[in-house]
């Protein structure tokens, strides 16, 4: 029913309606509305309207040709008189309605209005408290005939065209936002894309270095970079003083040192220098250019006890400062401040030992040239002397030691090693029994010094592999009895020199001492001791020249018990032979047993040195021959028995 009152509303006003035509295209001679103010602009664009002489005036805002019921029918139609264009675009606002009075005709009034995008535009930070626009050339700009970019609030610097625009702020700025804005013709649009603040960037690209350089051993070099961030740095090298080229690849810094490896190079050999460009990428600031680092080669060679460290002269004079030398980490001795002065020897090295050698050239500026770490191992030429005051003894546990001091020439303290050979006294079929590192005393586990004696000879090896000659034998001093009556002792030195003098030590039964005896140069002694049944004995054998002393094993030599039995005795009141009794020495227990001819026992005792008074049962024993059984154990507790006849004679 409207569509209905709608077509008969429009043909009362004298409107021909066709499908899809454009109302637009034969403007009404008297037009029905004016757009208030410009009918450019940019998004989001607010148009506002006012009519003039229509009457009952409809408004569709973005019409696109067709009929007016197209539009109704999808709720386009208003009489709003403004109307906010939120995309870019060229828009036709038709306006239906009666005439004025005079007229009396329906009144279509069409205006065109064109939307634009924010002008694009970058504003990115450079160094040097500088900021950048780029203004492209592209869809959102062309249609713009020119640009204000507002750099502060009271800064606004109007450009004709697109392209690149800096500003520099001043030193109390630190975070800015900038706005560019388009106008057309003399009208300026006011609109600008949302940018975010930009934090100033005071960094100055001239202090970007090259604060260390490393050459590795495998001719590869790292470079160490000090620049502001967001600076962008390429590598320059230049070969044997050649022209500098740049080296494929940039790096653009997140932090303000970093390294850089260059690995498609060989510095060992040919002298090579290096240095940086940097730009902060930024189209109106120039690249600059940064100090030059030279790679710095070393040689290192092993000569007879020293080490010479040969390295190349640094070619960049100017930067020059000294060359300092580090071994094994630690710096030696004092700056080279002479360029020309390219090698050091170290003679104070230990053959056998690895040494790791350093130069690092510092340079004006605090910047470094680091040679590859060059490890050499010492060597030498000289056979070390044969070891010093070598000697063997057996200690208090009876166990036998073998002691030395080092060379006196040839030696190499921190590391070494001791041949032992071993062979019975007498015997010259000496075999190696073992091999000591770093040590110059050994207990031999494998030999009874109490059984025999036994002869050592010792090789000292330095580090470097050089062997000493062979020492003389070192035989261990053993001590052991001859006869009942002596001691005796090997005669062999257990000395690099012979024995001076001899010493024998004597210990009581309880192994405390009880006398030291000094006999010369002899090998046998007789003990006279006689109030002991059992001693222990050990000779103490002094060097000559003061060298040392020696032990023997531990002896032990004991006496037999004496006994004394008489065969008669006469117990007869006189005071004289009264009893027939033991006498002896180192009797510990004794038990005494007298039987008559036919076996009877007539008396027992467990005291045979006490005796038999001659009595049986309190009276005197009848006169003639007596058997007796005398058992006896020693102060060593030995047990022997004695047995015999005997005489009673009153």
């Amino acid at each position: 029913m409207r569509r209905y009152l709608l077509l008969s509303l429009l043909t009362f006003l004298g409107v021909r309606l066709y499908a899809q035509q454009d109302l637009c295209a034969t403007p009404s001679a008297q037009p029905g509305f004016n757009i208030v103010g410009p009918a450019v602009g940019c998004t989001p664009f607010e148009v506002k309207v006012e009519k003039t002489s229509v009457k009952n005036e409809n408004y569709i805002y973005n019409y696109k040709g067709g009929s007016i019921p197209q539009y109704e029918s999808r709720g386009d139609t208003t009489r709003a008189t403004s109307f906010k264009y939120t995309k870019p675009g060229t828009y036709k606002i038709l306006q239906y309605g009666s005439g004025d009075s005079n007229s009396g005709s329906g009144v279509i009034t069409c205006k065109t209005v064109e939307v634009l995008p924010p002008p694009n535009y970058t504003a990115k930070a450079c160094s040097n408290r500088k900021v950048e626009v780029v203004i492209p050339k592209d869809s959102s700009t062309q249609r713009y005939t020119g640009f204000t970019i507002e750099w502060e609030p009271n800064v606004k610097v109007p450009v004709t065209t697109p392209g690149t625009y800096s500003y520099t702020y001043g030193a109390a700025i630190n975070v800015v936002t900038v706005f560019v804005t388009g106008s057309v013709g003399n009208q300026q649009l006011g609109c600008s894309l949302s940018t975010v603040p930009i934090r100033l960037n005071a960094s100055d690209l001239s202090s970007t270095s090259i604060r260390r350089l490393i050459l590795n051993n495998d001719g590869s070099v790292s470079v160490s970079i000090k620049a502001p961030v967001g600076a962008t740095t390429a590598v320059q090298v230049s070969r044997n003083s050649g022209a500098f080229t740049t080296i494929p690849g940039q790096v653009t810094l997140t932090k303000d040192t970093v390294t850089i490896s260059l690995k498609d190079i060989n510095a060992l050999k040919d002298t090579y220098c290096f240095r940086l460009t940097a730009n902060d990428g930024c189209a109106n600031n120039t690249a600059l250019t940064s100090n030059v680092v030279c790679a710095t080669p070393l040689e290192v060679k092993a000569e007879n006890r020293q080490n010479v460290a040969v390295w190349k002269e640094y070619p960049n004079a100017p930067d020059f400062q000294n060359y300092r030398i580090t071994r094994n980490l630690v710096g030696r001795g004092t700056p080279i401040n002479v360029r020309t002065n390219t090698t050091q020897t170290d003679a104070n090295v230990t053959c056998g030992e690895q040494y790791c050698y350093q130069v690092t050239v510092q340079l004006a500026g605090g910047a470094e040239s680091v040679s590859p770490s060059v490890c050499v191992k010492a060597i030498s030429t000289e056979f070390p002397s044969m070891v010093q005051n070598a000697f063997v003894t057996v200690e208090d546990d009876g166990k036998l030691n073998i002691y030395a001091t080092p060379p006196t020439s040839g030696a190499t303290p921190s590391k070494y090693r001791l041949i032992i050979s071993r062979a019975t006294s007498g015997s010259a079929d000496f075999k190696e029994i073992t091999t000591l590192t770093n040590a110059l005393s050994y207990t031999d586990a494998a030999v009874d010094p109490s059984q025999q004696s036994y002869c050592y000879q010792l090789v000292y090896e330095n580090a470097c592999g050089n062997r000493s000659q062979t020492t003389a034998s070192l035989c261990s001093i053993f001590l052991s009895s001859k006869s009942g009556s002596t001691v005796d002792w090997t005669p062999e030195t257990p000395f690099l020199a012979p024995v001076n003098r001899y010493q024998l030590e004597i210990l009581d039964e309880q192994g405390n001492p009880y006398d030291q005896v000094p006999v010369g140069a002899n090998t046998s002694y007789s003990p006279n001791v006689s109030d002991q049944q059992l001693f222990r004995y050990r000779i103490l054998g002094f060097a000559q020249g003061g060298a040392g002393n020696s032990y023997s094993n531990y002896f032990v030599f004991k006496k037999n018990a004496i006994l004394f039995i008489p065969d008669a005795f006469s117990p007869n009141g006189d005071g004289v032979n009264e009893t027939f009794a033991v006498l002896g020495q180192f009797v510990d227990k004794s038990r005494m047993i007298v039987y008559n001819r036919w076996g009877q026992v007539l008396f027992e005792t467990d005291n045979a040195i006490k005796g038999w008074d001659g009595t049986v049962n309190g009276q005197p024993a009848v006169e003639g021959t007596y058997v007796y059984r005398v058992e006896i154990t020693d102060s060593l507790g030995a047990n022997f028995v004695k047995t015999g006849m005997l005489l009673l004679a009153r």
